[in-house]
């Protein structure tokens, strides 16, 4: 009756229970050890722009692979940044622009850092449909971001490098952010 339909279920069923030993479901079953913050991230659109896409895939990115992200929002000032990096301590700083108009925004996030004092305490990085890696170089930033599949690559790298927290960043990748010791 249900002939090769009933292999295909077969099949199927089989999949998923191999899919289950090797990719395990359950949060509990894929902890290995109690997971740290790998830093902490301040993140938003800046002033002028409302485009989100990249800014949020990106915030994703780094929250699935154990980043604490604080999420200021679109339309963001300069000062702002600045000011949550300073109150929240923050291991990093990524604004994003997706107008020519509102990039000009990123220069003045660097200035705002460095009157609060904080620029060399943070790492500063910048991203949006029409930044490049010129621009962040141009403006002083130490991370360019294309999008989600490159950023926590880059940020575990520049927190080596910063040499200020090198223990957070030894947290392996893909690492289940909301894992709990039971």
């Amino acid at each position: 009756m249900y002939g090769k339909n009933f292999n295909l279920l077969v099949l199927l069923i089989l999949g998923i229970i191999v899919s289950q030993l090797v990719f395990p479901v359950s949060g509990e079953a894929s902890c290995k050890q109690e997971n740290e913050s790998n830093g902490t991230v301040i993140i938003g659109t800046v002033e002028g722009d409302s485009h989100t896409f990249v800014k949020d895939s990106v915030a994703t990115a780094l929250e699935n692979e154990g980043f604490e992200v604080i999420d200021l929002g679109n339309g963001v000032s300069a000062e702002s940044f600045a000011a949550s990096a300073k109150e929240e301590k923050a291991d990093f700083v990524f604004s994003f622009a997706s107008m020519s108009t509102t990039m000009i925004h990123q220069i003045q996030i660097e200035e705002q850092l460095k009157a609060a004092g904080i620029r060399d305490k943070v790492i500063t990085g910048v991203g949006g449909s029409l930044v490049t890696q010129a621009w962040a170089d141009q403006i002083g930033t130490d991370i360019y971001v294309s999008g989600p599949e490159d950023v926590v690559s880059k940020a575990k790298l520049a927190l080596l490098k910063s040499n200020n927290n090198a223990l957070k960043a030894s947290v392996p990748a893909n690492e289940n952010a909301s894992c709990k010791n039971p």
